[in-house]
């Protein structure tokens, strides 16, 4: 009897060890696989939030005692140098974080937005990925539907474009968002929301406007050091 006991006991120690053995390998093996997909990521949600402009530098500063990341970018229009800026911001949604990218001119227009991560409700919130097809129907039965159409974008993220994130975006209640709405939602500096998914929408919503403050504030300091007399 006491030496089964001591059997099983040996058995699942040894079982233990073994998978923990093999968990932290496979760890060490997969990390840098899954570092190099969110930099591949975030390389694609650079260049979707900041389109048209060249991505510099990446900078970091304390904002509010909280880190804050930010990139800067320029474009030449004649004989004009344009400004950009991106930035992370993370908020909690309905299901967890909601990790979203924003591109925004010198002005605090936004130029695109991208969510990168979440785990919303599929169906609900996690609707804030679902693409809207440009297609007409007698496109589609016709199979001219691809040659026309072009790449689709989740609708949801596209109405943000043009907004002014230095303000307050507003939130109305007018279904899936089309290209018809754009003028009249950007008049009032809204987006209308996803049917049944408000904590989502709204998450998305904080999330840039506090971006938005925090870069205005991390832009001030890196000035003020940039000014500061040299020791």
């Amino acid at each position: 009897m006491k030496a089964s006991i001591l059997r099983s006991t040996f058995i699942l120690g040894l079982t233990a060890f073994v998978a923990t053995f093999a968990l932290s390998h496979i760890k060490a093996i997969t990390y840098p696989v899954i570092q190099k997909q969110e930099r591949r990521k975030q390389e694609n949600a650079l260049a979707l939030v900041l389109p048209g402009y060249t991505t510099g530098e990446e900078r970091s500063a304390v904002v509010n005692g909280r880190s804050f990341t930010y990139w800067t970018a320029e474009k030449t229009d004649g004989t004009l140098t344009l400004k950009a800026y991106a930035f992370i911001t993370e908020k909690t949604g309905y299901g967890g974080v909601i990790r979203t990218m924003t591109g925004v001119d010198d002005r605090g227009t936004v130029l695109g937005i991208s969510i990168i991560r979440q785990s919303e409700t599929p169906g609900l919130g996690a609707r804030a990925l679902e693409t809207a097809s440009r297609s007409t129907f007698f496109q589609v039965i016709t199979g001219r539907a691809r040659e026309t159409a072009g790449e689709p974008s989740p609708w949801f993220q596209e109405q943000f474009a043009g907004l002014n994130a230095a303000a307050k975006i507003g939130i109305v209640k007018k279904g899936d968002w089309t290209e018809a709405m754009r003028d009249e939602l950007l008049r009032e500096n809204s987006i209308s929301a996803i049917t049944g998914a408000t904590f989502t929408t709204k998450a998305v919503k904080d999330g840039i406007e506090e971006g938005m403050a925090a870069l205005r504030m991390a832009l001030d300091e890196h000035a003020k050091a940039q000014e500061a007399p040299a020791p």
